[in-house]
């Protein structure tokens, strides 16, 4: 289980959205590139993934940018995550149909459980708190 690239960019972006103001109005994508180290191109596919799935949007002209779409409070990384790449998985066991050995495999409780508490984690941190916790690294 790895979280990818992706999702932790996806991640990094959101919050510096959220520290640049954009949870109140819009922010530039030069602006977010500016403080981080991703490509353009690469964040433009991340953001279009999140304005999908109306966690962010998108406005374009001048005053434009990105902004989120919803409270920070009801952002949660567990979200951001699954809409990079879909739900954590452990191994390709751990559900019945996966496996031919599920019903008699002694350890296919355990890779659930270590699923079920990423996905618990993940879900109890919101993009509010990582603001709040971080606020004092913060600077723009």
């Amino acid at each position: 289980m790895k979280i990818t690239t992706k999702s932790r960019y996806a991640i990094r972006a959101i919050y510096a959205l959220c520290m640049m103001g954009g949870d109140k109005h819009p922010v530039s994508i030069l602006k977010i590139l500016e403080f981080e180290d991703i490509s353009k191109k690469y964040l433009e596919q991340i953001f279009t993934k999140l304005k999908h799935v109306n966690i962010i949007t998108g406005s374009r002209g001048v005053g434009g940018g990105y902004m989120l779409a919803r409270n920070p409070e009801q952002i949660n990384l567990k979200e951001i995550v699954n809409t990079m790449d879909g739900p954590l998985k452990t191994e390709d066991c751990g559900a019945e149909g996966d496996c031919s050995n599920f019903s008699s495999c002694a350890v296919n409780w355990l890779w659930s459980g270590l699923e079920k508490a990423c996905d618990d984690y993940l879900e109890k941190i919101t993009i509010a708190d990582m603001m709040k916790r971080s606020v004092s690294h913060f600077t723009v």
